[in-house]
């Protein structure tokens, strides 16, 4: 499947851009509504500040997600449910990602949305089974996200998904290879006044991307992940692999069908860290309607020991997962031509955004020898250090 048109145009610069309203911040970067000059086109640039990825020690990070994005924005490797990155540049201070635009918010606002008119079983199977494709070609380039949760789930404007925030990815040197976390939390103490945390490694800079939303920074947990739906490996800095982001997907399907209700929720993170540690959820009575299915959908990933999980390797990857009988009626060979169970009227404020987004900006690959120099001398010029 692809998500990516033909359209070329030569390499673009920031003065080829009105930029509009902020979509978006985290803790090195922001997002804005832009609109391209020349032709009217509205997009999500991400603009990341050269002096805060040093101060902040990401410059490996910015790296591996330009990678990871150009590897599945080009034509033959784009999907209709994954952003995508049509254009880098930069200049002296900043560089950008300019990326499509989703223009109806993310999944969690929509979940928000409908706590007097909760969502269906069958918006929710709509929504999983657009995400499940999305993680199963991304899953076939060995990358794993490492940050599944409804904020990075945002909705376009004719209804389907698109995944987005690929800060916290990786990807894997095979298959069946597994990915070690580089800074594994410590093992849950319980500290004086601890705080919910809701923010990942790579923070909430993408959790806006493309989405129209915004919302203010939060604190950064000390590995990849959002505590919610981080997984217990994670926790206990073993391996890692796609198993990972299954356990995330139950979670998101868990929090869709209870209007909002998390499985691993407490008045602390080390709280919500103890009870997915020791796998503490219950099904209430907060289900949607007809959720039975689902309920035992989720029960055969949410399992402490990744291999054993539904969707990991191990048990066949996404192919069992699609023939679950949650997901009986879906056609998957269709999914993209299939009419949104949310219905809109259109949205004036990004007018023409739909015809926009579907078009494409040449990929470029923009000279990054200043953040090489950076790695190597941080005295460079071009990246301030003070």
């Amino acid at each position: 499947m692809t998500g990516a048109a033909d359209t070329k145009l030569q390499q673009r610069k920031r003065s080829d851009f009105l930029f509009l309203e902020e979509l978006g911040e985290g803790s090195f970067s922001t997002v804005h509504l832009a609109t391209e000059k020349s032709s009217s086109r509205k997009f999500a640039v991400k603009v990341c500040y050269k002096q805060q990825i040093i101060r902040e020690k990401r410059v490996q990070q910015i790296f591996r997600e330009k990678e990871i994005l150009l590897m599945l924005s080009t034509k033959e490797n784009a999907h209709p449910f994954i952003v995508q990155l049509l254009c880098t540049f930069q200049d002296h201070d900043s560089l950008y990602f300019v990326l499509t635009l989703a223009t109806r918010k993310d999944l969690l606002k929509k979940i928000r949305e409908h706590k007097k008119n909760p969502l269906t079983v069958a918006q929710c199977r709509f929504v999983t089974a657009e995400l499940l494709s999305a993680m199963s070609h991304m899953h076939s380039f060995h990358v794993v996200h490492r940050d599944i949760k409804p904020e990075n789930i945002l909705i376009k404007e004719d209804g389907h998904i698109m995944l987005s925030d690929f800060g916290c990815a990786k990807r894997l040197d095979a298959p069946a290879a597994t990915l070690a976390q580089p800074t594994p939390p410590p093992p849950p103490t319980k500290p004086e006044g601890d705080k919910d945390e809701e923010d990942t490694e790579s923070g909430a800079e993408d959790d806006a991307v493309a989405n129209g939303s915004s919302g203010p920074k939060q604190r950064k947990s000390s590995f990849v992940g959002t505590s919610h739906y981080v997984s217990p490996e994670v926790l206990n800095g073993k391996e890692v692999q796609q198993a990972c982001d299954y356990w995330a997907f139950a979670v998101v399907l868990f929090e869709m069908l209870t209007n909002g209700r998390r499985p691993f929720s407490d008045i602390s993170e080390y709280l919500i860290y103890k009870r997915i540690l020791k796998l503490l959820y219950s099904f209430n009575d907060d289900f949607a309607p007809g959720s039975e299915d689902a309920k035992q959908l989720i029960s055969s990933i949410l399992l402490l020991e990744p291999e054993k999980r539904l969707g990991s390797v191990e048990r066949g990857g996404a192919l069992p997962v699609k023939q679950h009988k949650f997901f009986a009626d879906v056609d998957w060979s269709n999914l993209p031509k299939q009419p949104s169970p949310f219905f809109y009227q259109r949205n004036t404020f990004f007018t023409n955004s739909l015809s926009s987004c579907n078009q494409r900006v040449q990929t470029t690959t923009p000279c990054y020898s200043t953040l090489s120099k950076a790695r190597k001398n941080r005295a460079d010029p071009r990246i301030p250090t003070t």
